[in-house]
């Protein structure tokens, strides 16, 4: 669900929304900064393993994007026929299921 629609900053609404911003910023509090002593959690090493797996995760799709992209007519046409007999497959075996 959008809240904003991204058409309703185009043109001079922009101008609309700096008002309405500048109406509400007086009504929030001042000190909106966590309180107190920071709170040592844990380790770091998930965190780091989080970003790490992130990252092998952005390698692997540009990889595979790249590879994608320097296949030959004759490879994608080899795919696009295998797909289609894929699909033939699974629709005869649906059929012959249904049809028992």
């Amino acid at each position: 669900m959008k809240l904003v629609h991204i058409g309703w900053f185009r043109g001079s609404n922009w101008h609309w929304a700096t008002i309405l911003a500048l109406l509400v910023l007086p009504f929030l509090p001042n000190n909106l900064a966590a309180q107190g002593l920071p709170v040592e959690t844990g380790s770091h090493v998930s965190v780091a393993l989080m970003f790490a797996g992130a990252i092998v995760l952005g390698l692997v799709i540009a990889y595979g994007i790249t590879r994608n992209r320097s296949r030959t007519r004759s490879e994608k046409q080899i795919t696009e026929q295998a797909t289609k007999y894929l699909y033939a497959r699974e629709e005869r075996d649906r059929a012959k299921s249904g049809s028992e």
